[in-house]
């Protein structure tokens, strides 16, 4: 996988999301309010924390019902906007707190090689993928010293960790193997450019490569 590639995938799972959630909330806010929702600035995160701000106020309100309706039809057709608009007017405060998108490379791909040497021994080892970005993710909140932990599945976190996987794949690719290699759980086909859930896929390392 080549850099542009990398870039597409931080795209379409970060700034995608926070962008194309912070669209449907805007359309939906004017179709039913009947005037534009004031002007957001800022970064993607920024403007979507800001449009959401807007919401709470009027579910607070007690006059939101038209909107949380028009707003689930919008997104419905969208699973990661789907699960970042659910999951933050569910706990506003929590879309204030630190995500994925919060956590420098640096460390989570670090979190990645030290679970790979651990699960790694003489024999080429599988390990489902899910499973292991569990065990990545409690590395991670441990050093950025977090009491959230993120959920590991088909939701708007999962592209992001795909993509440092991936980076660390390509840095444990040799001529003669790979210590870390994604791959479908049956072992079969290529993985899909821009998979959606952990739950059908799995690394595979040798530590003869890692």
């Amino acid at each position: 996988m080549d850099g542009s590639d990398h870039n597409q995938t931080f795209f379409d799972g970060c700034i995608r999301t926070y962008g194309a959630a912070t669209r449907h909330m805007m359309t939906v806010w004017e179709d039913v309010i009947g005037e534009p929702m004031p002007t957001l600035s800022g970064y993607p995160k920024d403007r979507f924390r800001n449009a959401l701000g807007h919401f709470v106020k009027a579910i607070e309100s007690g006059d939101a019902s038209a909107l949380r309706a028009e707003l689930n039809e919008a997104v419905e057709d969208d699973e990661n906007v789907k699960s970042l608009i659910d999951e933050s007017l569910a706990s506003p405060e929590e879309a204030s707190a630190p995500d994925v998108d919060d956590i420098p490379p640096s460390v989570f791909k670090k979190a990645i090689w030290e679970e790979a040497y651990d699960h790694a021994g003489d024999e080429v080892v599988d390990v489902n993928l899910d499973d292991f970005l569990r065990a990545v993710v409690t590395r991670v909140i441990g050093h950025m010293g977090w009491k959230r932990r993120f959920n590991v599945g088909a939701n708007r976190h999962f592209p992001r960790m795909v993509q440092w996987l991936r980076e660390v794949e390509e840095e444990t690719t040799w001529d003669e193997g790979i210590g870390l290699r994604l791959m479908n759980r049956a072992s079969v086909g290529r993985v899909a450019l821009y998979p959606t859930s952990p739950h059908k896929l799995k690394v595979r390392l040798d530590s003869a490569w890692l």
